[in-house]
């Protein structure tokens, strides 16, 4: 059964993804857009002169679908029933009116996916090689859907990924989203960009893209309040994550947190690991190009609960583990490595589709 209305409720049920299983990745214009904020000018350098392409090393792919094999026994061990997306071993071509690229794994299943209530949304992917990503789990949404008796299944739109439909403006750019020609845009929204917390919801907004695919996603929760903040180029979960009612987890970059949020929310409490004395570097030779496509200090707080006590955190994230016992809570360490070159950590590389919570006010 579909049932999820945030972060922190008893967890029933979780898809666990599987990386893609070849080493060439797809690096277009919308790839290179969403990822802008962590790609270097060397990298977009190699891109632009090199294709828009790059390669993974292949010990790297075979690791990661083993952690990530892991990381889908440790939730069963947890008592949590466990789905996982097909496998994606070769190129699949696909094909639109508009361009042609090659299908994405289903990796980081909670991008292209918002579970809330009890709806799937498979929400306007921002990056080509994603618009069908979610073919691969087509067999795992069918089986909680059980034919509108699990709950409820909806596609966006189909949405038109070119640059004339793109706003390309830096994401922390000043926008009027009161006034302005939706004609000219297509909208464009991931489910990461989602932070569920009962009958609110905080969304990380900083596109006209976003705005349009926030609109679409509000019009099947009437009675919710979605809360539009400006924390990040795209996904909200690596700035902040809700533990349990009254606590924040937060990227230690944003020692500034409460200017950004919903006035109902500012006397919750936020906790702060602590930073790194020096910049995290990645090692070089992981792809063909070094290129990250996420920061360490976001992929340590990419955490999951199990319950309002029970988290699953990096092995690696010697800060957060220490902060959350700290404060009462019992960190679970896994190993998933090379989350920055992936672009996703645990709560990335996850989907909770059932959680025993409630759908109510929780600052009340």
């Amino acid at each position: 059964m579909i049932k999820s209305n945030t972060s922190f409720g008893k967890l029933n049920s979780i898809i666990v993804g599987r990386e893609l299983e070849i080493s060439k990745r797809i690096a277009d214009f919308t790839f290179q857009h969403f990822y802008g904020e962590n790609l270097t000018h060397a990298v977009y350098d190699r891109l632009e002169h090199g294709g828009q392409e790059y390669y993974v090393n292949h010990e790297l792919l075979l690791k990661r679908n083993e952690q990530l094999d892991n990381l889908a026994a440790t939730f069963e061990n947890l008592g949590v029933e466990v789905f996982r997306p097909d496998r994606l071993g070769q190129v699949v071509t696909i094909k639109t009116p508009d361009y042609k690229t090659e299908l994405s794994s289903a990796s980081n299943v909670r991008d292209v996916s918002l579970v809330y209530r009890d709806y799937i949304i498979e929400t306007p992917t921002y990056v080509r090689n994603r618009f069908f990503e979610n073919t691969l789990l087509y067999n795992v949404y069918n089986q909680l859907f059980d034919g509108g008796r699990g709950g409820k299944w909806v596609r966006s739109p189909h949405n038109k990924l070119v640059e004339e439909t793109m706003d390309l403006s830096p994401w922390n750019s000043e926008r009027d989203y009161k006034n302005f020609d939706r004609s000219k845009y297509t909208m464009a929204i991931d489910g990461a960009q989602f932070l569920r917390i009962g009958k609110d919801v905080i969304v990380n907004v900083n596109s006209y893209n976003h705005y349009l695919g926030l609109e679409w996603v509000k019009s099947f929760f009437p009675e919710s309040d979605f809360h539009i903040v400006n924390v990040a180029d795209n996904h909200i979960d690596g700035v902040l994550v809700c533990l349990k009612p009254g606590t924040f987890l937060v990227n230690p970059k944003y020692r500034n947190i409460k200017d950004f949020l919903p006035q109902k929310f500012k006397n919750w409490d936020c906790l702060f690991p602590d930073d790194y004395k020096a910049e995290p570097v990645i090692e070089s030779g992981k792809t063909d190009i070094d290129i990250q496509l996420a920061s360490t200090r976001g992929m340590d707080i990419n955490i999951v609960s199990v319950d309002e006590k029970n988290i699953l955190v990096s092995e690696s994230a010697a800060n957060v583990i220490e902060l959350l016992d700290k404060h009462g809570f019992t960190p679970h360490p896994v190993r998933l490595e090379n989350c920055e070159i992936f672009g996703g950590g645990i709560h990335c590389s996850t989907l909770d589709t059932n959680r025993d919570d409630e759908y109510i006010d929780y600052t009340k």
